[in-house]
């Protein structure tokens, strides 16, 4: 099949094909045999691999095509990841290169590319040179020969890994992973233009539900949409990630790290910072509250492996059944993500909305001063008090109005004796003129003592 040919069936359905010379001028990470430039302008004239390597990719056979035909010209075993060391392809050419590999119950992100010491060595010589480096067996991992691993690039930026399983490789076989890399390189431009219609697509979709535009007449229940079936439960998170570095990777980055988990995911970017998860329950079972905090939890900790430098936190909204709950959802998300109070680990982790409890329904601080007039209102003199004597008699308030009014079991908890606690109780009556005897005045500290606390001293300042 001729390269003509390829453009032909291309352009024949609207993909619009990098010309030739254009991929002659792309370098790639190969060993010295082959010098640093892959491509020669003959190559498509002298070397007939070329034409088997992009029928497959004009026949939609993709990432596993490209490692079948390699692993079956090479008689080894070839395995494909893309950037993020997601696997694309795996063909076991001999079935005793992979032993035991799972995904440990899809439970636990454990790339170890990421985490193992050994192996991050060799990822950091990889990456910083472009070249193809020489991996030893790794029987932990259940991989059992050592593999060349060359890394494919576009415009200086490794975008995927080809695993050879072999140790020495002769001349045709370089030739042959020579053709294999030129396809890989032609099939992820490729796949950027034809991902582009569906992103687009998955994007207007989710971005509808989230926005109230999503109405169940024009939804196709029995269909479900892109993966996701919304005619079962689904959870909605927000995925914050500061200093992130655009909404591409931050999807590449998701996408990647769902698809490793036994897990039914749709994410898409909002912005350069934000990103909406949407999960489910790939067994059509019902979606068990341990099962999505174990989940989210994994997710968290394999982004902070990822983006190391940044702060990273998820928001978790209610669970949604139909269309209308993904727009409460996503507000709900949202409020726990904006939501941050003066408690040590507020600025990263999981949060769920059902946490807030009572201040999930209060609004935020901001141009309204209601609530802070609230605060300073009721503890506001305490407040005062407190910074000019260093002393806490709101925390002493607090732990009263916890322990239901109960002098000895306050007493016992600021290991102090019950005559202080009465002597500060009074005191602060007298301060702030509450009446601690009135119900509505209790309901009322206490509720801006959780303010205080949540908020922190921002809705005391004037």
């Amino acid at each position: 099949m001729t390269l003509t040919r390829i453009v032909g069936f291309r352009n024949s359905v609207g993909i619009f094909l990098m010309s030739y010379a254009h991929f002659a001028q792309i370098t790639l990470g190969v060993n010295e045999i082959m010098g640093t430039k892959l491509l020669n302008p003959n190559d498509f004239e002298v070397d007939a691999f070329y034409d088997q390597f992009m029928e497959i990719i004009v026949n939609g056979r993709g990432y596993q095509g490209i490692a079948d035909l390699l692993a079956k010209k090479c008689q080894t075993s070839i395995l494909i990841e893309d950037e993020f060391f997601r696997v694309l392809a795996r063909s076991n050419n001999n079935e005793t290169t992979f032993t035991h590999i799972k995904k440990r119950e899809g439970k636990k992100y454990l790339k170890p590319q990421r985490v193992d010491p050994r192996i991050i060595n060799y990822v950091h010589l990889a990456q910083s040179s472009g070249q193809p480096i020489e991996l030893p067996e790794l029987p932990d991992y259940g991989v059992t020969y050592p593999r060349q691993i060359f890394p494919f690039v576009i415009k200086n930026k490794i975008k995927g890994y080809l695993h050879v399983f072999i140790k020495e490789l002769d001349w045709n076989q370089m030739r042959l992973i020579k053709a294999a890399l030129h396809s890989l390189v032609f099939l992820v431009t490729l796949r950027h233009a034809q991902v582009e219609l569906k992103d687009e697509m998955r994007r207007t979709l989710i971005l509808g539900l989230i926005n109230d535009k999503g109405k169940d007449d024009i939804i196709q229940w029995e269909k479900g949409i892109l993966g996701l079936d919304l005619s079962r439960e689904m959870v909605l998170a927000v995925i914050q990630i500061k200093n992130a570095t655009g909404q591409q990777q931050i999807e590449d980055v998701l996408f990647s790290i769902t698809s490793d988990l036994d897990l039914n995911a749709n994410v898409i970017a909002v912005n350069d910072e934000q990103a909406v998860l949407l999960v489910q329950s790939t067994d059509g079972r019902k979606l068990e509250s341990s099962v999505v905090t174990e989940y989210l939890q994994v997710i968290f900790e394999a982004l902070k492996i990822t983006f190391t430098q940044c702060k990273v936190k998820i928001g978790v909204g209610r669970q949604c059944f139909y269309p209308r709950d993904y727009r409460v959802a996503f507000a709900e998300a949202c409020k726990v993500i904006s939501f941050t109070g003066p408690q040590p680990g507020t600025e990263e982790g999981v949060f769920y909305y059902h946490s807030l409890r009572l201040m999930g329904i209060l609004p935020q601080p901001g141009n309204d001063q209601t609530l802070s007039e609230f605060v300073r209102r009721i503890i506001g003199k305490l407040y005062e008090y407190g910074v000019e004597h260093n002393t806490n008699l709101i925390e002493t308030l607090a732990c009263y109005l916890e322990q239901d009014c109960c002098i000895q079991s306050a007493a016992r908890e600021l290991f102090i004796h019950p005559s202080t606690l009465r002597y500060r109780l009074e005191k602060a009556e007298k301060i702030s003129g509450l009446d601690l005897k009135d119900k509505d005045t209790k309901l009322e500290l206490l509720l801006a003592i959780k303010l205080y606390r949540y908020y922190g001293e921002t809705l005391l300042k004037r």
